[in-house]
């Protein structure tokens, strides 16, 4: 049987639970019976995780042989963030599918090793949390994982059942494990548990894609604490050079910098000014709403005007803004909107 284990808590491991479409933390002691084998079995993952290396083991378990073998799933840096965990005969069933990254909340930015897995595209090691909020058609308390990922501190964790879309645009079933790994850095585990659904007649975005028809543009929250957009409450507009999308790839700033809204390659820098003073003015309570044009970096590095209608989040904390995006005329004048 396949395990996997977050490399932070060796001595715990999650199982898949097909029949429950679903996945369960124990110790590695109470999952793998009997104790030699469980023993052998934590030996082998602190040589994958110290080593970086595959690990393979053999037992006898009452006169019959047991396999044990740890392989290492790395993070960003190279570092093994998991082990996956096979304990059994000879014979080994397909591993389940991972995805294992870090979460940086002032950047709003997931890192991975780019080599791609159940919700994670390969090649692309670095993304937007908001492109990959928007690979959730599904997910109970979406709001505590937000809050956790936007305020990681020591002890914070939320796992839960998640619906996705996959790399090749089908869905899924995760379970995902996230926990405190770093000042403003959340670790996040995703494991299938289910096969990949074939597309059904009706897309799982309908209701999204139903919205922009209707709006002529798109919709997103803003955080003004750190000048990120948090979430694309409708899908963003195909043609504009969103940072670290994966459509995108090509046009991201240059440099190991850090990048927010008040720094962004995406919006002509001609154009910043009239930007911030509209968020300025929302945040600082000297209006309810602002309007204005500026232009966006497109795909094909020319310039898009489109209006922002900007507000503070209704019934919520005063950081957050709702902020509609709407392309217009190639001629339209940048500027404010009173």
């Amino acid at each position: 049987m396949w395990y996997v284990i977050d490399a932070a808590e060796p001595d715990r491991a999650i199982r898949q639970v097909p029949e429950e479409r679903t996945a369960r933390e124990r110790s590695v002691h109470r999952l793998v019976r009997p104790g030699t084998l469980s023993t052998v079995a934590s030996s082998a993952v602190a040589q994958a995780i110290g080593s970086n290396e595959s690990c393979d083991r053999e037992v006898l378990v009452r006169g019959e042989r047991r396999d044990v073998h740890a392989e290492p799933v790395p993070g960003p840096d190279g570092t093994p963030l998991a082990v996956r965990l096979w304990v059994g005969r000879r014979r080994r069933d397909p591993a389940p599918g991972i995805d294992v990254f870090l979460w940086h909340g002032r950047q709003w930015t997931v890192l991975a090793d780019g080599t791609g897995g159940t919700v994670l595209p390969h090649g692309h090691p670095r993304l937007h949390g908001a492109w990959f909020l928007s690979r959730i058609i599904e997910c109970e308390e979406r709001d505590r994982l937000m809050t956790a990922a936007l305020d990681s501190r020591p002890g914070t964790r939320w796992q839960g059942a998640m619906q996705v879309r996959t790399p090749d645009e089908r869905s899924a079933r995760v379970f995902g494990f996230f926990r405190h790994h770093g000042p403003n850095v959340l670790r996040g585990l995703l494991l299938q548990v289910e096969p990949a659904r074939e597309p059904g007649l009706i897309a799982p975005t309908y209701r999204d894609d139903a919205a922009v028809a209707l709006l002529g543009g798109t919709t997103a929250l803003i955080d003004a604490e750190t000048m990120q957009i948090i979430e694309w409450l409708t899908p963003p507009l195909g043609d504009i050079a969103w940072r670290h999308h994966p459509a995108s790839k090509g046009t991201d700033p240059s440099g190991a910098g850090e990048f927010d809204l008040s720094t962004t390659h995406l919006i002509h820098p001609d154009d910043i000014g009239i930007y911030l003073t509209a968020l300025r003015s929302l945040v600082e309570n000297r209006v309810d709403r602002a309007r204005g044009v500026v232009r966006l970096l497109t795909l094909s590095r020319g310039w898009q005007p489109v209006e922002l209608s900007c507000v503070r989040l209704p019934h919520g904390p005063s950081r957050f803004l709702t902020c509609l995006i709407r392309p217009v005329g190639p001629d339209t004048p940048s500027g404010l909107i009173e």
